[in-house]
């Protein structure tokens, strides 16, 4: 759901983790779109992750939504834990649980940090979907870590892409950010004015957003983007992993 709402809806990486269920402007008529508020994003303090209020007026801003994203964070609702809660949490915080002892010896702890990475990175993606939701551990009273969220389900999810369906998916160094380069392709592609996308998208000026995608305002033909997709609309295999969880 995260996936699907930062593609449709041009969010910054981190802005997703701001969002609370109050946030979430869902129409009585279930045939008109909804909207998301950004108001806030989360950020580290210290030992703790805290709400702070977006730095430039034009982030905080309200986001419309396409009717089938829509459709779908109204089902996501339905079964989110603390939907009652206005403030709670749209997208809960998760960790990671240690693999089993292996009788291996473990790393010494300087060891380079960046391999580390590589290889848990590598060891999720060769987990199989429901595997790889076994070692999850959601906390829907807390806010998403943006860090976290990338290195233990995006990036996995990315990779256990490339291995079940290598011409489909996406590149192995597509990151969460590519997500908000993906929205602002289909609005350009769509023919959406560019004072309207770079007010969806946050951005303080127009000349942010042309500077940016000066490259996609400059060609007619993106053919090529919709073909990419097309494919990954029909994925060969699952390769999200389930986010479900109680309220405690």
């Amino acid at each position: 759901m995260l996936v699907h709402t930062a593609a449709w809806t041009g969010l910054r990486s981190a802005e997703p983790a701001g969002l609370q269920i109050a946030d979430v402007e869902l129409p009585t008529n279930s045939n008109k779109p909804g909207a998301l508020r950004v108001d806030r994003t989360v950020a580290r303090v210290g030992t703790e992750l805290r709400y702070l209020t977006p730095k430039t007026k034009g982030s905080r801003r309200r986001v419309p939504m396409t009717p089938a994203t829509t459709v779908l964070l109204r089902d996501y609702l339905r079964e989110h834990p603390c939907a009652d809660e206005p403030t709670g949490p749209l997208f809960p915080a998760v960790r990671l649980v240690p693999p089993r002892p292996t009788g291996k010896r473990a790393e010494t702890p300087d060891a380079d940090a960046k391999a580390r990475a590589a290889r848990q990175t590598d060891a999720l993606a060769a987990l199989s979907v429901s595997e790889h939701e076994k070692r999850l551990v959601l906390d829907w009273t807390a806010p998403l870590r943006h860090a976290t969220y990338s290195k233990a389900v995006f990036r996995p999810a990315v990779l256990r892409a490339r291995r079940l369906s290598p011409h489909a998916a996406p590149s192995p160094d597509f990151t969460p950010h590519g997500l908000r380069h993906t929205y602002a392709s289909l609005m350009i592609a769509a023919g959406r004015p560019t004072l309207e996308i770079s007010r969806f998208m946050g951005h303080s000026k127009v000349t942010t957003t042309l500077s940016v995608y000066t490259h996609l305002f400059d060609t007619d033909d993106h053919a090529d983007a919709m073909a990419a997709l097309a494919e990954l609309a029909a994925p060969a295999a699952p390769n999200v992993v389930p986010l479900r969880a109680n309220c405690q």
